[in-house]
């Protein structure tokens, strides 16, 4: 008797220990050095972060599932001319920088691919920039037969033959691109234009000597209001001179030189009104000429005789009478 009233009074004092266990309070917590209260939603929050949470095993096809949808989402991005790109040339050393002239959008979607499959840089020249000092080449049009070499001739060509550069057919992008390398560029070097001459070989010229055209005791000065040849700017013609190794004044007197100098006034006819100042400056010397006696002798990396551009317009109207 005594020991079943033994083993019930354990039940039940078992039963009131865990119903005890259950509603303890968390609140407080006894150490041994003093007693730590807490609230009830610190408790919760730390009773929660014991509880560890399962993550979903992903099956193997499952990755490759999202993986390639990931690929397809970034492809999308990408504009279709890149997609053929190939990347594995990237790390080539940045040597060749690009500016164009007269091409079209087709022709400047392959030279964008050409920039990036080759680690090359672009510079895209407004009206205001007609050259910078860093172009290696200028990609030009090609008129006329697939294989004739004759551009436009632009200001950007003019000013990149100054900077002796390469000059080069469109077609020499298309032969990179297609061999996926970059190739020898002089068979595509451009050798005339549609204004100046079909076959001068100029750009070829300026490339091989890099040196400037114009002697040193050549002072160039640029007049006029109205536009010059190729619509050039009296400060754009300023620009080449000096490129061309000319010595460019741009205030209204040529300085006196211990040397003997060569001194050129470049303005077009109907700039010139004043007769008697014409003709004095003529008497001491100045050399009134046309500007494209400056341009034709930088495209073609030759002087140009200057006979041919001398400016006289009182002389053709006397005749006239």
């Amino acid at each position: 008797m005594l020991d079943k009233i033994t083993q019930r009074d354990r039940q039940q004092i078992k039963k009131s220990t865990t119903h005890q266990k259950k509603k303890l309070d968390y609140s407080q917590i006894n150490t041994c050095d003093k007693i730590i209260e807490l609230t009830n939603e610190q408790v919760h929050a730390a009773l929660i972060s014991l509880i560890t949470i399962d993550k979903q095993n992903r099956t193997v096809a499952s990755r490759k599932r999202r993986r390639n949808k990931s690929i397809e989402n970034v492809n999308k991005k990408h504009k279709q001319i890149y997609h053929e790109i190939i990347l594995s040339n990237t790390n080539q050393p940045e040597t060749i920088v690009l500016a164009t002239s007269a091409l079209n959008i087709q022709q400047m979607k392959q030279i964008k691919k050409f920039v990036l499959l080759f680690n090359c840089r672009l510079l895209l020249l407004d009206d205001k920039t007609i050259f910078n000092h860093t172009i290696t080449h200028l990609i030009t049009d090609e008129i006329g037969q697939n294989d004739s070499l004759i551009c436009t001739l632009t200001k950007n060509v003019v000013c990149a033959i100054a900077q002796h550069c390469f000059i080069l057919s469109y077609r020499w992008i298309i032969e990179c691109l297609k061999q996926n390398t970059i190739i020898n560029e002089e068979q595509y070097e451009i050798e005339g234009d549609n204004i100046i001459s079909t076959k001068h070989n100029g750009p070829r010229r300026s490339r091989l000597s890099k040196r400037p055209l114009l002697p040193l005791n050549h002072f160039i000065m640029i007049k006029g209001d109205n536009r010059h040849f190729l619509d050039f700017t009296n400060t754009e013609l300023g620009d080449i001179a000096w490129l061309a190794g000319g010595i460019y004044i741009e205030q209204n007197r040529f300085p006196n030189t211990v040397f003997p100098r060569q001194c050129f006034l470049l303005i077009e006819d109907e700039d010139i009104r004043n007769k008697n100042m014409f003709h004095r400056c003529i008497d001491k010397g100045l050399k009134f000429l046309r500007s494209e006696w400056l341009i034709r002798s930088i495209v073609e990396h030759r002087m140009a005789n200057i006979v041919q551009y001398h400016c006289d317009p009182f002389d053709t109207i006397d005749r006239s009478e």
